[in-house]
């Protein structure tokens, strides 16, 4: 917790299931006495990430001095109605240029060390003083809890809307790939949805992540392959000397593809703290949030290979997963068009990532390595790949809803 939150004069513990059972992002400031004289608070990194994701403001992409200040429109939430405001995003000239923000009339708000919660909607952002009790009574029942209400509905609409989209999409019946092998389940959904191909790493949907999988194979059993997480590189700038190039060359192998030639490859699963047929294991380090990858086999006992910021694989997945359709897709085969209709979707918001170190620890997420050398000489890789089975989804997620589309 920041220095700034432990003067809270009000615990935030008790406020943490109201806005976990409700769904909505939230970010807690609380003005100390120096910065509310000052007018001047903190934007604490939740905060920053919370205004971020809902394309309010980037501090990232600010620069510093009060001619790049943004102003963004504010309500303050009192026990029966909204009072406007505005709130200044800067970063000042001095110390770094550390974000700040600061809300215009606070002081008609609040008194220092009270906690305020701040909310994100439609590109306006709403304060609620918690220390006061009047505001709490009507956040359980009364006017604030009809409003918080409604920014469920407006974080609901889009789900709502892409439901339904892909419920008629199902209707069709068997849609021919638009491409060959593993990506064309995602593509063809894609392109049904009207999504051009996008190598970006937001979301597809109006913030909603696609991933589509084949649940099975028309007249055969079903599978359970692993979907992606997300992909990433490791950090080669702190990975002791490794890149993609020497990993390659020191852990690959020449394998033989479909069509009998030869290419040297390095396709592998790693796994925490078991070597995998290359000697290649991931270890959590805690002490210093990182994840590691080894190597030991035959003589050598443990050898450093390359790692990852957990800070990084975190903000990754917040990025990537706040809200996600699983779409599961059944394939079928046609004089050698493969054919998807698709049926099954789990919903996902808010992933917990907290518990995505533990995660790996216990083997349910994994990485893969997948590359090779082209006939050029040049290093292919395929991005690194986080991956978890479906079963385990709700591991990572709190209570992903499940639709069968019929």
């Amino acid at each position: 917790m920041s220095n700034m939150l432990k003067m809270s004069d009000t615990p935030i513990r008790g406020f943490l299931p109201f806005f976990a059972n409700v769904g909505l992002q939230v970010a807690f400031l609380v003005p100390t006495p120096t910065g509310y004289q000052k007018s001047i608070m903190d934007a604490t990194l939740p905060l920053r990430e919370m205004l971020r994701e809902a394309g309010i403001h980037n501090y990232a992409e600010q620069k510093q001095g009060p001619k790049f200040k943004a102003l963004v429109k504010t309500y303050y939430l009192t026990p029966d109605r909204m009072i406007e405001t505005e709130a200044s995003l800067y970063r000042p000239i001095t110390k770094q240029g550390d974000p700040r923000i600061w809300f215009y009339n606070l002081k008609q708000y609040c008194v220092p060390c009270n906690l305020l919660a701040v909310l994100a909607n439609k590109g306006n952002m709403y304060v609620l003083n918690l220390s006061n009790e009047e505001i709490v009574e009507s956040m359980n029942s009364g006017f604030i809890r009809e409003v918080i209400q409604q920014f469920v509905d407006d974080d609901n609409a889009i789900a709502k809307e892409l439901l339904a989209k892909i419920q008629e999409i199902h209707n069709r019946g068997f849609l021919p790939s638009i491409t060959v092998g593993a990506p064309g389940v995602g593509d063809t959904l894609e392109n049904a949805l009207g999504i051009s191909r996008n190598p970006s790493k937001l979301p597809d949907y109006k913030g909603i992540e696609l991933k589509a999988s084949r649940t099975s194979t028309y007249n055969k059993p079903k599978t359970s392959n692993r979907v992606n997480l997300f992909t990433q590189v490791p950090d080669w700038a702190n990975s002791r000397g490794m890149d993609r190039v020497k990993l390659l060359d020191t852990y690959g192998y020449w394998a033989e593809q479909k069509d009998g030639s030869q290419r040297f490859d390095l396709n592998c699963t790693l796994r925490a703290n078991v070597p995998n047929p290359q000697g290649l294991y991931l270890e959590v380090d805690v002490d210093n949030d990182l994840l590691i990858n080894y190597y030991t086999k035959d003589d050598v006992v443990r050898r450093y290979v390359a790692q990852w910021s957990f800070l990084l694989l975190k903000q990754r997945l917040l990025e990537k997963h706040k809200e996600t359709f699983w779409v599961k897709a059944t394939s079928k085969i046609e004089n050698g068009q493969e054919f998807f209709r698709y049926d099954k979707i789990v919903h996902t918001k808010n992933p917990n990532a907290s518990l995505f170190p533990q995660l790996i620890d216990e083997g349910i997420i994994t990485v893969d390595y997948i590359m090779h050398r082209k006939e050029n000489g040049t290093v292919r890789d395929h991005g690194f790949p986080f991956k978890i089975f479906p079963k385990d989804l709700d591991l990572l997620f709190p209570e992903p809803k499940t639709y069968e589309l019929i």
